[in-house]
């Protein structure tokens, strides 16, 4: 449904299974037939196969040749993009990765997007990669959005009445939406700009972002702990501006009533490492010594604020609109780094 929504006409599904059986078509599946069955939550062998185009088929799992259809649809069809978001796991193991490439050793998808967790192991990830260059997009890198939208419903209870919700349910969702679409955006950038730069392979990769994250998050979190008050509370716009503007405008001023001490602490810390990472890179992070993590992320807030009062006031000034634009781009590409003079 979203993808219909944000691409229409652009993009095309080639096949689609579920439990009861799949739906292929080289030329893609009627758009239409698709929404109808997601529309009324229907599975795939419910698709009319007069919907279908040249070459088009319908498998359902009540025949031998359609289970044994269904379960290789993803070896078998050729496509752009192969999403896996859901079935068993180790479904593509080091025991049959070589069946998701044709005979010529060319891969049916050139690239993996793992919706589903542990859908392809580490073994058959690296020999995808090193065999035929299939680019994966790892389970913990594709599936983050899942999680931060369970962050979203847990701060949703703790900060708004069950009436302040589905009075602002429509704009709230709305807002959390345009959220996941940035950080999925910061996630890929981040992701293929360390491939492009540093090399090996993007499943590596997304652990290595993973372990930044997670332990620059737990450094920050112990060091919080000595902060003073007036410290702490610095760094609370990097909570607020996590959250969707409208649960934030509605709430944010009864925020120490509303959520737990501990938990605001963890949000700051996980914010802060987030922004580290996604702007300056791993390798930024991990080079800092774990004592001056905490110091350094301090001063890196202080430095962005002031490289946006610079920004606000380049662009009050009047000069060539190219070369201002330059200006502005090396400011918010690498000014508050400059600032602290971390290279």
């Amino acid at each position: 449904k979203i993808l219909a929504r944000e691409y229409g006409d652009n993009a095309k599904v080639v096949g689609i299974a579920d439990g009861t059986g799949c739906a292929e078509d080289p030329n893609g599946l009627a758009w239409d037939e698709l929404l109808r069955l997601v529309n009324d939550n229907l599975p795939i062998d419910q698709f009319n196969p007069s919907k279908l185009g040249e070459g088009g088929a319908v498998h359902t799992v009540d025949t031998e040749e359609g289970v044994k259809a269904r379960n290789s649809m993803h070896n078998r069809v050729q496509a752009d993009a192969f999403i896996p978001a859901g079935g068993r796991p180790n479904t593509i193991n080091i025991h049959n990765y070589k069946h998701f490439l044709n005979p010529d050793g060319s891969p049916s998808a050139p690239l993996i997007v793992e919706g589903a967790n542990l859908f392809v192991t580490d073994e058959a990830r690296q020999l995808l990669f090193e065999e035929a260059g299939v680019v994966i997009v790892k389970d913990s890198s594709a599936n983050k959005c899942g999680v931060i939208t369970s962050s979203y419903e847990i701060c949703a209870a703790m900060m708004l009445s069950e009436e302040e919700f589905f009075d602002n349910k429509d704009q709230i969702v709305s807002e959390v939406l345009n959220k996941l679409h940035n950080y999925a955006q910061l996630e890929a950038e981040l992701l293929f700009r360390e491939f492009e730069t540093y090399g090996g392979s993007l499943p590596q990769l997304s652990k290595v972002v993973s372990d930044a994250v997670n332990a620059a998050t737990d450094s920050l979190s112990v060091a919080l702990e000595s902060f003073s008050a007036e410290d702490k509370e610095k760094l609370l716009p990097l909570f607020r501006f996590h959250l969707p503007q409208t649960m934030a405008d509605m709430s944010f001023d009864k925020v120490h009533e509303r959520v737990p001490a501990q938990y605001i602490s963890n949000a700051i810390a996980s914010c802060l490492a987030s922004k580290m990472v996604y702007k300056e890179g791993t390798k930024f992070v991990n080079t800092l010594p774990k004592e001056k993590l905490a110091s350094v992320a301090l001063r890196y807030v202080e430095a962005e604020h002031q490289i946006a009062i610079l920004k606000s006031a380049l662009e009050g000034t009047e000069m060539p609109e190219k070369e201002k634009e330059s200006i502005l781009k090396l400011l918010e590409a690498g000014g508050a780094r400059t600032a602290l003079g971390v290279f």
